[in-house]
C-alpha cells in the first residue's frame, strides 16, 4: 500500500457540513452520501456536479487539440467533482455512477494500446504538489493531460452556475487524467489546491 503524507489541512477541525458551507460561500449542504469504495478517502466535500472534462489525449491525435468528455444532464446529476479536505493539498476526486464507469471502462481501460502504471509514477511524471506516493494501491491507464474541468454548483451570490477551471493556470503544471479497471477516472499529479475560494491553479 502506498504511503500517506502527513496532512496539515487548512480545514483541520472543521465538520464536513461547515467546510461545504464555507466553500460554497454560505450555502448549506442538502444531503450526505455514503460512497462504498476503499480507494477513496474517508470523507470528501463536493465542489459540484461534474459537467465536462477537457484533455489532451495521449494517443489518437497528432495536434494538441482538446478532447472533451461532456456529460448529459442526467449523467451530471449523479457525477461529482469532490475534494479531500484532510489532504495537505485538497486532492480532487471524480465520483461516477455505475453506468458511466462501465462506459469509461470499455472505452479506455479495455484499450490494449494504453499501458498500466502505478499512480505515483504518473504523478511524478506530471509533477506539482500532487507528485507524491500517497495514492491508493491500484493500477491506472493515463488517457490524457487534464486541461479544464467544468462543474456545476450553487454558491451564495452566484446562484446555480457552471464553473470552468483551467488546470495549471498559474504554474503551467497540469495533472494527468487516468482510468482504473473499474472505470473510475482519476486526477493524478498537478499543482492545484482547493481552498475556500475554490480550486486554485
Amino acid at each position: 500500500m502506498a504511503r500517506r503524507r502527513a496532512n496539515k489541512s487548512t480545514y483541520s477541525g472543521l465538520s464536513g457540513e461547515e467546510i461545504y458551507k464555507r466553500w460554497h460561500w454560505g450555502k448549506d449542504y442538502e444531503n450526505k452520501e455514503e460512497i462504498d469504495d476503499p480507494d477513496l478517502p474517508d470523507r470528501l466535500i463536493e465542489t459540484g456536479r461534474l459537467a465536462e472534462l477537457h484533455f489532451w489525449p495521449v494517443r489518437g491525435r497528432t495536434a494538441r487539440k482538446d478532447k472533451i468528455i461532456k456529460l448529459t444532464e442526467k449523467q451530471s446529476e449523479n457525477s461529482h467533482l469532490a475534494f479531500d479536505p484532510d489532504h495537505s493539498f485538497h486532492r480532487l476526486y471524480i465520483i461516477l455512477p455505475p453506468k458511466l464507469k462501465r462506459e469509461f471502462k470499455r472505452e479506455y481501460w479495455e484499450d490494449d494500446k494504453l499501458k498500466e502504471f502505478d499512480p505515483s509514477d504518473i504523478a511524478q511524471a506530471a509533477g506539482g504538489k500532487h507528485a507524491t506516493d500517497d495514492y491508493p494501491d491500484i493500477q491506472v491507464k493515463p488517457i490524457g493531460i487534464l486541461r479544464n474541468v467544468v462543474y456545476a454548483c450553487e454558491k451564495v451570490g452566484d446562484g446555480f452556475s457552471l464553473y470552468i477551471h483551467k488546470m495549471g493556470e498559474e504554474s503551467g503544471i497540469k495533472p494527468a487524467l487516468c482510468v482504473d479497471k473499474k472505470g473510475n477516472l482519476w486526477i493524478i499529479g498537478g499543482d492545484y489546491t482547493s481552498p475556500l475560494q475554490g480550486i486554485t491553479n
